[in-house]
């Protein structure tokens, strides 16, 4: 297969993906794609030429009752000082949307089918669509930027396993209104334009150097550490690199009032709406530059990058072939990807919002993709090695689209939620047990028939004259939870210790559901020595509960520990959520 037809057979697939499949923006609330960090993005567009209130921004309040694009209403904070708000992501990402936004606005406007408010379908199809172009893109300079240091074969083979082997799938074709996908296009426009200056010294290439790198900072500040490319590209001699500066110094002038000049846009808009020229958005979220999350963040259930995304583990190894084979640009190469990754483990909250890997290195698989180049080369040199890579590849290419149907449809990737214990029961299987979910609350799951069973606590409320027991739907009495009744127990449980396992049972209704899985109702077990808690185990109710208004029996299995306790307590707690949950003929057994 040429690399042609290798990005023609991505980008149908991407298309399909997002079409077809799970076509966000044909969706709704938190599942649209303008919504959670996307309207943060897009915040801008709106706000600037639609409402022309950048400052208060009083037109939210009613995009928010009505498309819901980010359940905790967090694209602007209130800048204290100046008393307006402030757009908490940066402006780039708005600025690459522009194009787009105004053909969906122009759309809207002219036909009058849907609203012009900046968020009905057709601003949702025309980032979309525009998102998935901008996608294509980058693949196509991808190809011409391998194709100077590998062949057609090579070539296609990596764009092939980019696109389909990595997570750079999911953000390419369906969650690809996220910057990751346009960062990409934006670095393979960077490489390009420097391997192309270094040839040339042209202006075209000096301004385009300015311009994708300007974007790129623009839209994610971190991104300054791509000035490694243009500036170590090529190079074999420092003084040779010097008198190349020297002679084309008006080009990288150029090239710096562009890139100074795209900057200047975010400055304006601080000084704008906060009178001050710099600001910093995100609060208390930082960086810890001494303690990186190396085991986490690479080998992590939760997000890991190599853990989802196992090709680009295998790609380390090619950086050996790189330096011997391709030195000039190997420090170029090596010293971003270097500085990309630190980054991203040394962001203190590089778990929060989900995402299906390390979403924030997909930006950086442009470079990834010269040692896994090399990789794939060494491999189609063995004998057999065309067959070891089609296994290698056709493996992964399943891994990874397990993974993403299971974040959309399959259910069991729950985005930010993931560990170990959960994840070695549900990878690669094609129909997991639902009873699995337990995992992602507690560590511990008996699998088999309980012997030896003694009951310890039996309570069915029908001559419970608490309060808070109200008629069931069975017309039998039934605990409830709701805003001002959050607790049920603690209920001591006087368990044996000739046993090794507890086993509590209850019948549950959903009347309102929570969608919140952090105010999700708890049901938990404590051990405690004294006033000491030696053991704590829990799960969330809801996720196990399939359907509301209809009563489901479930289980919870606990190990009785083997150190001493003096008392095990059983509490049910609403997690602090206002809506109705129902609970009825609660049992507790002790089993081995």
């Amino acid at each position: 297969m040429t690399s042609t037809r290798a990005i023609i057979l991505v980008s149908l697939i991407w298309l399909l993906l997002g079409t077809f499949y799970f076509p966000k923006w044909n969706k709704t609330g938190y599942e649209a794609t303008i919504s959670w960090d996307v309207s943060g993005y897009y915040h801008y567009l709106p706000g600037l030429f639609i409402y022309h209130d950048l400052k208060n921004q009083t037109w939210m309040e009613e995009i928010n009752k009505k498309y819901l694009p980010s359940p905790a209403y967090d694209q602007a904070f209130v800048h204290e000082p100046s008393g307006n708000k402030v757009n908490k992501h940066p402006i780039g990402q708005a600025v690459l949307y522009s194009p787009f936004f105004f053909l969906g606005h122009a759309y809207a406007k002219l036909t009058n089918a849907y609203p012009a408010d900046g968020y009905s379908k057709p601003y949702q199809v025309a980032i979309w669509f525009g998102s998935l172009l901008f996608c294509v893109l980058g693949l196509i300079l991808l190809r011409r930027v391998l194709l100077y240091y590998f062949d057609e074969t090579i070539t296609a083979w990596t764009i092939l396993a980019i696109g389909l082997v990595t997570n750079y799938m999911e953000y390419a074709s369906i969650t690809n209104a996220m910057n990751h996908g346009w960062l990409f296009t934006l670095l393979c426009a960077l490489i390009l334009f420097s391997i192309q200056f270094y040839k040339k010294a042209d202006w075209k290439s000096a301004c385009g150097i300015g311009l994708s790198l300007g974007l790129a900072v623009l839209t994610r500040p971190t991104e300054i550490i791509w000035i490694w490319i243009p500036l170590l590209w090529g190079l074999t001699s420092l003084k040779e690199r010097s008198s190349f500066f020297i002679s084309n110094w008006k080009k990288i002038l150029m090239s710096l009032i562009i890139f100074s000049s795209i900057l200047s846009i975010q400055l304006i808009y601080w000084k704008y709406v906060a009178n001050e020229w710099v600001i910093y958005t995100y609060g208390d979220q930082g960086f810890d530059w001494f303690h990186p999350a190396i085991k986490r963040a690479l080998f992590g259930a939760n997000i890991g990058w190599w853990t989802y995304t196992p090709i680009m583990f295998m790609a380390m190894f090619g950086w050996f072939g790189i330096y011997n084979k391709h030195k000039s640009i190997f420090w170029s190469l090596f010293i971003t990807s270097t500085l990309a990754i630190y980054i991203t483990l040394c962001w203190k909250h590089f778990e929060s919002g989900g995402g299906l890997g390390q979403r924030n290195l997909i930006q950086i698989y442009p470079l990834m993709a010269f040692p896994l180049a090399m990789c794939i080369t060494w491999i189609l040199k063995l004998n057999a090695g065309r067959w070891i890579w089609i296994g290698i590849f056709l493996i992964n290419t399943y891994y990874n689209a397990w993974w993403t149907h299971q974040a959309h449809k399959g259910g069991f990737f729950q985005a930010g939620q993931m560990n170990r214990h959960y994840f070695l029961k549900v990878v690669g299987r094609l129909h997991p047990n639902k009873d699995y979910f337990k995992l992602l609350d507690t560590p511990e799951y008996f699998e088999g028939k309980p012997t030896d069973v003694k009951s310890i606590f039996e309570n069915s409320f029908d001559a419970d004259t608490n309060a808070f027991t109200i008629d069931s739907l069975s017309g039998q009495k039934a605990i409830l939870f709701n805003a001002d009744h959050q607790f049920y127990g603690p209920a001591t449980l006087p368990v044996s210790d000739n046993f090794s396992w507890l086993r509590l049972e209850a019948d549950f209704t959903i009347l309102s559901r929570e969608w919140d899985v952090w105010k999700y109702a708890q049901w938990i077990v404590q051990f405690y020595d004294g006033e000491k808690e030696i053991k704590n185990n829990s799960i969330r109710i809801q996720r196990l509960i399939p359907v509301d208004h209809t009563a489901t029996h479930l289980f919870f299995d606990v190990k009785i520990p083997k150190a001493a306790y003096t008392k095990c307590v059983m509490t049910v707690w609403n997690g602090g959520s206002p809506q109705v949950l129902l609970m009825d003929n609660v049992k507790v057994s002790c089993f081995k």
